[in-house]
């Protein structure tokens, strides 16, 4: 089974599309993207995450070239953790994959070369824009692993068991029942912003509160934690 997942703008699974397949082949990963963009049309700034499955990444590069293609974070410090056997080397790692900015990703990386120079080589070698959220050359926002997906994967376990037809009626039934009472929530809502999105910007103001702001020209400011 061939599943293409998202999140909403509430950090929830949102699940784009899925298909059957005999096996995981070039074929039918091509066929399943083919599909997909049939769907979606030309998005810009499109990333993927995925596995390391040659066939996806055959089958990305072909029908949506202009994508990027990252993988998935936590099966990559997997491989790591199991080719190095160090679990400072993965804390590292981790560490590095989520950061923002240039300067601390560099610290991290900095910090991994002095710790286990083969793990850092290896790791650069894998090209940096596929594991790393500021290397990444579109916006990743805090998507770092496959979780969504294999979220909807567990979720069918037993059902992928059923008949195609009958599991795409459950299917249905699932998406049905999700999307009804996401919707009666989002009517619910008393501000502009999803709920996740409205405590992450409380955070925020609440750490802007112990800061001093002094303007240096129109456009730039300097901003001193106080």
């Amino acid at each position: 089974m061939f599943v293409a997942t998202a999140h909403n703008g509430n950090e929830q699974v949102y699940l784009i599309a899925f298909g059957y397949g005999d096996s995981e082949n070039n074929f039918s990963w091509e066929w399943f993207l083919d599909c997909l963009k049939g769907a979606l049309g030309h998005i810009n700034d499109l990333v993927f995450i995925s596995n390391r499955h040659a066939s996806i990444e055959a089958g990305i590069s072909k029908v949506f070239p202009y994508a990027t293609h990252t993988i998935c974070c936590w099966h990559f410090t997997k491989n790591v953790k199991k080719r190095f056997h160090r679990k400072d080397v993965v804390a590292i790692m981790d560490k590095a994959a989520i950061e923002y900015t240039e300067f601390k990703y560099n610290r991290y990386m900095g910090e991994l070369r002095n710790v286990h120079k083969n793990a850092f080589d290896f790791v650069e070698a894998a090209g940096p824009y596929k594991w790393s959220r500021v290397h990444c050359p579109q916006r990743r926002y805090r998507v770092m692993t496959t979780n969504v997906a294999e979220c909807i994967y567990s979720y069918l376990k037993f059902a992928r068991q059923l008949p195609m037809l009958t599991l795409a009626e459950f299917i249905k039934n699932m998406l049905q029942h999700w999307f009804y009472y996401r919707h009666r929530a989002a009517q619910s809502m008393r501000h502009q912003l999803t709920d996740v999105a409205h405590l992450v910007m409380q955070k925020h103001v609440e750490k802007c509160g112990y800061m001093t702001v002094n303007p240096v020209d129109w456009n730039i400011f300097s901003v001193k934690q106080s």
